[in-house]
């Protein structure tokens, strides 16, 4: 493959402009100048998370810059049609003046359907539609909230509370760190206007995922921690909903802390996690929150990927349920990347192949804004698995990765 837009360009380009040597910056990030070399060279397309925010923060640039790919979505100027609609989205209604378009104030069964469908088409992983659909949803639930009263309004917070959730979704995957903190924070804000402990705590947990796609892996512990202690269930007489978005803020702080290479404090939070799932029963989904015992199994696989121990990540993934359907296909995808990633660091270049092709499958979409999946795809094409694997030039395909 060559002309590919990879990691390794993208750390040269910034590197240069910077007017920095190879050497320079790996003093400088406190990364190994071999690994910065092969990566700018070509010869190796992944790195663990933590050498990557590394990277970011001696380039003074957000991590988000290196591991975050322009695609077909992603806006190639400021006067993009898509990126517009979702900054007027999340920016209106904050401001005096600053009101955006008066929708009316729709009926709560209304709201309830559109915001479920947004839930539904962003854990599907399709970005297109969901910007698509945004604008005049935030618009609807804000104005709910401005017109109707009593429980209605209530339930419009809600309703607010999901809409903003799925545009810093799609904002931080679009690279637009700012408009995501911003669509966060204003998430937790319609989640207070709601009042119910599973809405608050769901919207704090976005804001703790945020973080945590920015690299900002003290700070989104701490979120998803403080939430987790502020609203923690008793495990006796708690609702479904109630254990799965107390057990969900655990996974998220288990997985910053895994990225920030705290593998104990990762353990310990995700046993917490792992006594909710046992309550629970099964895993569960609904707007506010996926959780339960298969994701724990796959929590742990993909902590010990962001830790660099691949062995131990392939030996529990062979404790990981493969019942299929359990979870969104997005974050089947997420731990499949994960999966993949270790068995190419493994040498099990045939079973990362099929697990590719598994991910690929599974959210077709989404896969195309995971760096993972590129520089998994990529690492795999340098090796003698691509001579006789159809399926790894489809991947490749799919992924706009030129042969």
């Amino acid at each position: 493959m060559t002309g590919v837009h990879n990691l390794g360009d993208q750390l040269g380009r910034l590197r240069s402009q910077h007017g920095m040597t190879q050497e320079q910056l790996a003093e400088r990030a406190g990364v190994s100048v071999d690994v910065i070399r092969k990566l700018e060279q070509g010869t190796r397309s992944t790195a663990r998370i933590k050498t990557l925010v590394s990277l970011a923060g001696a380039l003074d640039a957000n991590v988000s810059v290196l591991i975050t790919p322009r695609t077909t979505l992603a806006p190639l100027d400021e006067r993009d049609p898509a990126l517009e609609a979702i900054r007027h989205a999340v920016t209106y209604g904050g401001v005096p003046g600053l009101d955006g378009p008066e929708e009316p104030a729709d009926e709560t069964t209304s709201l309830n359907a559109g915001a479920s469908t947004a839930w539904r088409v962003w854990q599907r992983g399709d970005y297109s539609t969901v910007a698509a659909i945004l604008p005049s949803l935030v618009a609807e639930a804000r104005n709910a909230c401005r017109h109707l009263d009593g429980d209605a309004q209530v339930d419009a917070y809600g309703h607010l509370a999901t809409a903003y959730e799925a545009a810093a979704g799609v904002a931080i995957m679009l690279g637009m760190d700012d408009l995501a903190w911003l669509a966060a924070e204003r998430a937790v804000q319609a989640g207070q206007g709601n009042g119910t402990p599973v809405v608050a705590a769901s919207a704090r947990h976005w804001a703790s995922w945020i973080l945590r796609r920015q690299g900002r892996y003290t700070e989104s512990v701490t979120v998803a921690t403080r939430a987790a202690e502020d609203h923690e269930p008793s495990l006796m007489r708690a609702t479904a909903a109630e254990l799965a978005v107390w057990g969900g803020l655990l996974v998220n702080a288990s997985g910053a802390a895994a990225r920030n290479e705290q593998p104990e404090r990762a353990d310990e939070l995700l046993s917490y996690a792992r006594g909710a799932a046992g309550r629970l029963g099964r895993d569960h989904t609904d707007r506010w929150s996926v959780f339960g015992p298969r994701l724990v199994a796959q929590t742990a696989v993909t902590n010990s990927v962001e830790v660099g121990d691949y062995e131990l990540a392939l030996q529990r993934a062979a404790a990981v349920d493969t019942t299929e359907g359990t979870l969104p296909p997005t974050w089947e995808t997420r731990y499949l990347l994960g999966l993949a990633q270790a068995q190419v660091e493994q040498h099990h270049d045939v079973e990362a192949v099929a697990t590719l092709v598994k991910a690929a499958a599974t959210a077709p979409e989404w896969v195309r804004y995971y760096r993972l999946a590129r520089d998994v795809t990529l690492e795999l094409w340098r090796r003698p698995v691509r001579r006789h694997s159809t399926q790894l030039a489809e991947v490749a395909r799919h992924l706009g990765l030129p042969n």
